[in-house]
């Protein structure tokens, strides 16, 4: 699938439903499990949400016949991986493999790679294209309902840009999400000083809420030197969630380093909630590119807005 590049490997053991999530930091829910039964001769591949079970009726109506899962040296044999690492990438050829319908909710979710401490952040498509899954079945019960925000990442190059009277936002680049690299769509914006045209700085919009949004924000931005101490960064940040409202977007995070005064100042100004100040996680872009200290991470409920 060629996506090595995002796949995570961990310190700590992502064996479990619930190791994993604890790793992670998301819900137990969004840990994609990918459980081996015992199918005529050989076996299928079944990836569900971390929180459903296999329904017996549901199953034997699927596949004709009970469910019985593989013993752990089966699953190594047919399947490539060992118990705690399963997943539905990188399979014998011939597996069959399908995706049960409680995983739709989520925008995103999170599969193993093939050892005990490594998961992939993957959209439902790109689990469906990337596992070559044959459908989606309805074999699980007992999943707790609710879906993740559904909104328009889709960067529009022809939108008005709003103004505060001061400062307005001119469009410098849009990108569409990067599958390789595992980025999201975004905005790059200038921010212009209105009452000369003058560029006073930068900033920028990341469409969605993967892990590494988290940790490095929905919104970073740079001021130019010579025009700090004006508020810029705060103003333009709230022009900012204009756009981001008009895409749907029912929050915003924005990070900060715990040392980086000037910014934690702005972020407190704008009023969002701070949700923990922490390292990055290490397997994030931001601890990739080279993050040790301490980050401030500040949540922003647009529909106060």
């Amino acid at each position: 699938m060629d996506m090595e590049q995002r796949v995570w490997e961990f310190e700590t053991s992502s064996a479990t439903v619930e190791l994993a999530a604890q790793t992670l930091g998301v819900r137990p829910a969004r840990i994609a499990k990918t459980l081996s039964f015992a199918l005529g001769e050989g076996c299928v591949l079944v990836v569900t949400a971390g929180d459903a079970r296999v329904d017996n009726r549901k199953f034997k109506d699927q596949f004709g016949t009970k469910a019985k899962m593989l013993a752990p040296d089966e699953v190594e044999r047919m399947t490539g991986s060992a118990v705690g690492g399963v997943c539905p990438f990188a399979l014998p050829e011939g597996t069959p493999v399908y995706l049960d319908d409680s995983l739709k909710r989520f925008a995103t979710v999170f599969p193993a790679c093939g050892s005990s401490n490594s998961a992939i952040e993957v959209t439902c498509d790109e689990l469906f294209r990337f596992s070559h899954a044959l459908a989606w079945i309805d074999v699980c019960k007992d999943w707790e309902e609710g879906d993740d925000p559904a909104i328009d990442d889709r960067p529009n190059a022809q939108m008005q840009m709003p103004s505060d009277g001061e400062i307005t936002l001119r469009i410098r680049e849009t990108s569409a999400a990067d599958e390789k690299k595992g980025f999201v769509p975004s905005y790059d914006f200038d921010m212009i000083r209105l009452s000369d045209g003058t560029k006073v700085g930068e900033i920028d919009l990341r469409m969605g809420y993967v892990r590494n949004t988290y940790y490095g924000g929905n919104i970073g931005y740079n001021v130019i030197e010579a025009f700090r101490g004006n508020g810029y960064a705060g103003k333009a940040c709230k022009l900012v969630f204009q756009i981001a409202c008009a895409h749907q977007m029912p929050y915003l995070i924005i990070t900060c380093d715990k040392d980086n005064i000037a910014s934690r100042k702005t972020l407190e100004h704008l009023g969002g909630e701070l949700l923990e100040t922490c390292v990055p996680a290490s397997y994030s872009g931001l601890y990739r590119d080279g993050a040790r200290a301490e980050h401030c991470i500040f949540r922003y409920d647009l529909n106060a807005e």
